[in-house]
């Protein structure tokens, strides 16, 4: 007995598609838009709420504003994140573009280690590096300061890490790795054939470099640039600190003042909320027209694999220069943290006799806080990411099948998060889930819930990404046989989907056990995570301590993404082996 298809138009197939069960359909429809109201809109509702009340009398004003743009104390920390994050863009990109080239187009040696290094900068929390860089370079203390006093009988540091000088150098070399990612990027898919012609003509390799390479890729250099604009200014873990012990505030450790105050300022900070929103979504509309607006495209051929630039003499320059990033960034803080967490005391420095495991023992074993702050961070952004992709994944897929009107609004309120700071998100969150009827405030799913809404947008692009790959024709042909929706979804599409999966979940993962601004304002101490262990403990001066939590959650973020990492290679290899299978049959 046989099974009869007949054939029939696309409009048609997708009109079968559309009117079968149309209530399931329209009712996951109606999850999705729930979540995304209490994930997104009513945080931001509450903020815009807030920002129109008067702490005081909590009546509609609009005093809040007057207030921010015209009392001094408010307005100068706008002006420093605006410095901050135009120089650590800018110092971003003169590292991370030069960098990309080196590594994707040159013959330059070590260049898989130098991509490595530079990706685990992503991996480590900034606030990290600048721990390990305040035990390297503080005024007084810091080792690379003793040893520049040492060697020159100089009175004066080397370098002072606690001013905007040393803040901008922490959060330029961690942001690189953005800039560096999307150029060498750009630079692995460009075509070699106007190079190629520009070398022909006679040109030499700085100028071909010049006038043919870096044109082509601008468009990503530009996003990079404003990527990197966005992190220095919605930063929270490097300006606290490293600036506040000088005096020093940025609108993100401003917005923490007001909670520290008694009684906390909670509606003069949702109003102090809306500038950072109002630039990063100017931001991301100029990111959105630049990619719009791209023509660098080569036309007809194709990139010719492995072709290197022979930098002859230069190589070595070039690794001296690819170096600057994985050993400022990596090496050099990994270094001071490891051998301050086997410190008796991190001020005698680096010596045989100083050594101790007693850091270790204390924080694992003998620190209730530690080890509820570790099963925490490693329990939430396990459900957060897993939270994260099954929502963002389901988002993409109704989006890109186009399932119902009206996705393309669906897409913009998932996507929303990406221009809204996560210390703003937190702001959110706790103005609408710390009081009744919720009154989430102290649980986990606060902090669940702030984490998935904050990186929702990372998991809807990647299934996106991974949808855009596989063709609708399967599914098609078991709709047209009687299949569900559901089981479409569930036994055609996620199977095609899984390794995309994983590699979503890991980029959910690590931003969630790295990021501290999302929960500073959200965690009690039943709920700390590691990230905000180590933020409250380093104001304890017990840098030992520190030190030794921060290896644990460097070590513990990277095991996680190794297991992650081998469970995506299996997936490829079987992948690879049962398509292999079956071309043999």
């Amino acid at each position: 007995m046989g099974v009869t298809v007949h054939a029939s138009s696309p409009a048609a197939v997708a009109d079968e598609l559309k009117n079968h069960r149309p209530w399931v359909r329209w009712g996951v429809v109606s999850a999705v838009l729930v979540a995304l109201f209490f994930l997104v809109a009513q945080p931001l509702g509450w903020i815009l709420y807030n920002s129109f009340h008067d702490d005081q009398t909590q009546a509609l004003t609009v005093g809040n504003y007057l207030r921010l743009f015209t009392a001094k104390g408010l307005l100068q920390p706008l002006i420093n994140s605006i410095v901050l994050a135009f120089s650590t863009a800018l110092l971003s990109t003169l590292l991370g573009v030069p960098l990309a080239w080196f590594v994707a187009r040159t013959n330059m040696p070590g260049r898989s280690w130098i991509r490595l290094l530079t990706l685990a900068a992503f991996v480590t929390p900034s606030f990290i590096g600048a721990l390990g860089w305040i035990l390297l370079a503080a005024p007084n203390a810091g080792w690379l300061n003793g040893l520049f006093r040492a060697a020159t009988g100089s009175a004066s540091p080397l370098m002072n890490i606690y001013s905007m000088g040393g803040a901008i150098f922490v959060c330029a070399i961690y942001t690189v790795p953005y800039t560096f990612t999307i150029v060498a990027s750009a630079l692995d898919e460009m075509a070699v054939e106007l190079e190629d012609a520009a070398t022909t003509l006679g040109a030499g390799v700085l100028r071909t470099m010049m006038s043919v390479t870096i044109p082509m890729v601008m468009p990503a250099v530009i996003v990079g640039f404003i990527l990197s604009f966005i992190q220095g200014m919605t930063l929270f873990g490097v300006p606290a600190f490293l600036l506040t012990p000088s005096g020093t505030a940025v609108v993100t450790t401003k917005l923490a003042e007001f909670y520290q105050l008694f009684p906390p300022e909670i509606y003069m900070a949702a109003a102090y909320c809306m500038p950072l929103i109002l630039l990063t979504g100017g931001l991301f509309w100029v990111r959105k027209k630049i990619l719009g607006r791209k023509r660098f495209v080569m036309i007809g051929g194709k990139s010719r694999a492995g072709r290197k630039v022979d930098l002859k003499a230069w190589r070595w320059p070039a690794l001296a220069f690819a170096l600057i990033v994985p050993v400022t960034a990596v090496l050099l803080p990994y270094f001071a943290l490891v051998v301050v967490s086997l410190s008796k005391a991190w001020g005698q420095g680096p010596s045989l006799d100083n050594l101790t495991l007693h850091w270790y023992q204390w924080a694992v074993l003998d620190n209730p806080a530690t080890q509820s702050a570790i099963v925490n961070s490693l329990a939430y952004a396990s459900v957060s990411a897993t939270l994260c992709v099954l929502l963002g994944t389901l988002i993409a897929y109704i989006v890109e099948r186009r399932l119902v009107s009206g996705t393309s609004f669906i897409a913009s309120l998932t996507n929303f998060p990406i221009i809204i700071p996560g210390i703003v998100l937190s702001v959110g969150f706790f103005a609408a889930y710390t009081q009744p009827p919720l009154n989430l405030y102290g649980t986990a799913a606060i902090l669940v819930a702030a984490f998935v809404a904050t990186f929702l947008p990372i998991a809807f692009s990647n299934g996106e990404a991974t949808l855009k790959g596989i063709s609708p024709d399967l599914e098609r042909v078991a709709r047209i046989l009687g299949a569900s929706e559901a089981r479409t979804f569930s036994s055609i599409t996620v199977p095609l989907m899984r390794s995309g999966l994983v590699s979503g979940w890991l980029l959910v993962f690590i931003p969630v056990m790295r990021e501290l601004s999302v929960a500073v304002f959200l965690i009690t101490p039943k709920t700390n995570v590691m990230t905000t262990l180590i933020y409250n403990y380093k104001d304890g001066g017990n840098y030992e301590a520190v030190a030794a939590a921060s290896v644990l959650l460097l070590v513990g973020t990277m095991a996680v993404v190794a297991i992650a990492q081998w469970v995506n290679v299996k997936l490829a290899r079987h992948k690879r082996d049962r398509a292999e299978a079956e071309v043999v049959q």
